[in-house]
């Protein structure tokens, strides 16, 4: 199974993903920092991250840009208030999903099942 980090600072929803992951078998974490995320991604040691893009002092572009210079062959998933308003702002960018808040459990896993199944590729240069 897949080893999964989700970062959000509404540890509630965190938790929650983190248990549907869990039950589902895969390895799942949860950071409700910015930093923690960006090395937990440097460090190569996940398949996919779920990111809440409207946490305080994470950048939505800012965001999606550093994960993916980072991690390039690492799926994201976002998580946002407006999740119509990142879609626009990244049409080309490369996210897996972009799911509303409040995140229903059934969604973020058919989500999950759909990033894991196509390999996130890196953007071509």
């Amino acid at each position: 199974m897949a080893r999964v980090m989700i970062c959000d600072d509404d540890r509630m929803t965190a938790e929650g993903l983190v248990a549907a992951l869990r039950a589902a078998g895969h390895e799942a974490e949860a950071c409700r920092h910015t930093m923690d995320v960006l090395r937990a991604a440097a460090e190569g040691c996940f398949d996919l991250i779920a990111v809440s893009l409207d946490m305080a002092g994470f950048g939505r572009s800012g965001a999606v840009e550093a994960l993916t210079e980072i991690a390039p062959l690492t799926s994201l998933i976002a998580i946002h208030d407006r999740p119509s308003e990142i879609m626009r702002a990244h049409a080309h960018a490369r996210l897996a999903a972009v799911l509303p808040r409040p995140v229903r459990v059934k969604d973020f896993m058919y989500a999950v099942a759909c990033a894991l199944k196509e390999p996130a590729m890196a953007d071509p240069a």
